[in-house]
Parts: C-alpha cells; structure tokens; sequence
C-alpha cells in the first residue's frame, strides 16, 4: 500500500531574498536545507536548527510528525507485510512495533548532495540513499517457516464451530489468535536487530517546486519513491 503523504502534512518552504548576494544562492542554499530537513523530521523526528527555523516549526512539532511517520509506516508497509490484524494488536505491542521501526531506520542513510535551480523557480535535488534489506530480508529468510510453526499451534475457529459461538466468544478466539500472531512476529523480528544489514547507497533525484504563493514543497511521488528505497519489503 502506498504511503499517504499528503496525511503527514509535511511542511512548506518559502524562500526569500534576505541579505543574500543573490536570490539564486540563498534558493539553493534552502533548498538543501529544506529537503535534509524533510528527510530528517521523516526519519530520526531530529532535523537540524537551519531547517526548524526555516520552516517555522519547533522540535516538539518535528517529533510528531515523526511518530505519524512510524505509524504511518507500521500501519500501511510492516503490518499487511506480515499480515498481522491490527484491531487485535495490544497498544503495548503496536508501542513495541514502533520502538522496533524505529531502530531499523537508524541503520539507513538520506543525504542530500546538491540542489540545481531549474526553470520557473524549481530545483533538482541529489539525495544519497542507503537502505535497509532488514525487512525484505525477514521476510524471505524465515517467515514462511514462522507461519507454518504458528499454524501447529494457534487456529482459529472453523465455520460450523463459528456458528455455535456467540460474538463475544468468537471475537476473543480471534483476538487470541491475532494477538498471539502479532507477538511471535515481532519476537521474530526482535530477534533480528543485531543483524541488520544494508544495501548499497543510490542516488535519487527529487523535485522542489513553487506554488502561486512562492511556497516549496517537495513532490508527493518523489517522497515515495524516496520510502520505498529506505526500507525495503
């Protein structure tokens, strides 16, 4: 599934004049300024000063927008992965989800390389990307091996034994399962953070433009493109 950006209200920049020599510096000075900060406010909730006040934002605002990340994250990419039922997920566990999430994206790597000004205001910026294979990994190395281990043990109701249930019954058959489900997932993920293993870095090339009002954004589609070299599945 993908990301849906647009729900992180990422921030906007507007670039000015201020008492740069000229427009075309101070431009791109911001603009690598801008997409670091993105990337960092994104991935670590840490962005530098330079980025906090360009944008006007405060480290307790960069902080919530990282954890709406990791949500976003947990939500839409690991568990459909791991095809785990989040309705029956404990709010401790998705915490422990989170923490786990958190710890694979310090191991990746998001530079940004330079910033060229294009035509109408816009700027082409070089990022250097190094993802993390934890995930991708997880999955191909052992979990269908997982899954069949938990189906000797855990099942869920048949239909005709679903008949006989009340609702209250059969919601804490699923909730058992699932939730039992979502614990042997993340110890078998825990259990893999000390080896977490990285790919190669790449660049990648992302657009900032204006609006009519003069205010940056970085493209939707680019930031995607960005998540899915981050963390692969």
């Amino acid at each position: 599934m993908r990301r849906r950006w647009a729900a992180l209200a990422l921030a906007a920049l507007c670039l000015c004049a201020g008492c740069a020599t000229t427009q075309s510096e101070i431009s791109r000075t911001n603009a690598v300024t801008y997409v670091q900060g993105v990337l960092d406010e994104t991935y670590t909730g840490a962005p530098q000063d330079a980025y906090l006040t360009l944008v006007d934002h405060d480290q307790a605002q960069a902080e919530q927008r990282f954890r709406g990340n990791l949500s976003a994250e947990y939500t839409q990419r690991l568990a459909p992965r791991f095809e785990l039922e989040d309705r029956y997920v404990s709010d401790d566990l998705r915490e422990n989800f989170l923490a786990l999430l958190e710890r694979v994206y310090q191991k990746a790597g998001h530079t940004v390389l330079s910033a060229t000004p294009l035509e109408g205001g816009r700027y082409c910026v070089e990022l250097s990307v190094t993802p993390v294979a934890f995930f991708a990994a997880a999955y191909d190395d052992g979990f269908a091996a997982l899954r069949k281990e938990f189906a000797q043990t855990h099942s869920l109701p048949g239909d005709e034994e679903s008949q006989t249930m009340d609702a209250a019954a059969l919601r804490q058959a699923r909730e058992l399962y699932y939730g039992d489900w979502a614990q042997a997932v993340y110890d078998y993920l825990f259990a893999r953070l000390d080896n977490i293993t990285t790919d190669p870095a790449v660049t990648k090339l992302v657009l900032v433009s204006p609006d009519s009002q003069g205010l940056y954004s970085l493209s939707p589609t680019d930031l995607q493109d960005v998540d899915d070299l981050i963390l692969r599945y």
